[in-house]
């Protein structure tokens, strides 16, 4: 797509936006056009590898596995894409796409981590989920429930885009089921 718009793209396209949807960092359109498809292509190529020699691979589930093999590859054509319009002049809020697209991500996520099996690959790979499988089924099942109901509230924050909301979703979904996991583990769970 960058090949076919390079001579309608101005030689500074935007590339970051802050939470008032204000661009604050361009890149050169080639950065944009190739540098930004080679580094998620890169990042992917690295989650595969990972995956393919993760020595627990046979936990992981099909289904889950999908979902996350296919976030970059949708997510790098989205952003591009947004980004290309938004440097030929066309207006597009960037706060609210990335808030839906961080909302679609957590629920389907969050749907699949209560029935993700142990593995060093996906889940919540802390040291106290890692040592028990009782302690990673109790923690991903509370888990899986708070990444759906963040993924509600970045949807809902995709209405008003809001930095003090997308910040408290981020720590609660991230700090509940970590201190959850370290209170079962010095239970002895």
């Amino acid at each position: 797509m960058g090949l076919i718009l390079w001579n309608r793209l101005p030689e500074q396209v935007p590339t970051h936006w802050n939470f008032k949807n204000q661009i604050d960092g361009y890149s050169s359109k080639a950065m944009l056009v190739f540098g930004m498809p080679f580094f998620m292509a890169a990042m992917q190529l690295f989650l595969l590898f990972m995956y393919q020699n993760d020595p627990k691979r046979q936990n992981i589930s099909k289904k889950l596995f999908y979902l996350i093999a296919w976030i970059l590859p949708v997510m790098s054509v989205v952003l591009t894409s947004a980004s290309y319009s938004i440097a030929m002049g066309f207006a597009i809020n960037i706060g609210r796409l990335v808030n839906i697209m961080l909302g679609l991500l957590f629920i389907g996520i969050g749907n699949y981590l209560p029935k993700s099996k142990q593995s060093y690959t996906t889940g919540l790979k802390m040291p106290w989920t890692l040592s028990s499988e009782e302690n990673w089924n109790r923690t991903h099942r509370l888990a899986g429930w708070l990444w759906m109901l963040g993924g509600v509230l970045f949807l809902i924050n995709s209405f008003r885009p809001s930095q003090w909301m997308f910040f408290l979703v981020l720590i609660l979904i991230s700090g509940i089921p970590g201190a959850y996991s370290y209170w079962l583990y010095r239970k002895g769970i």
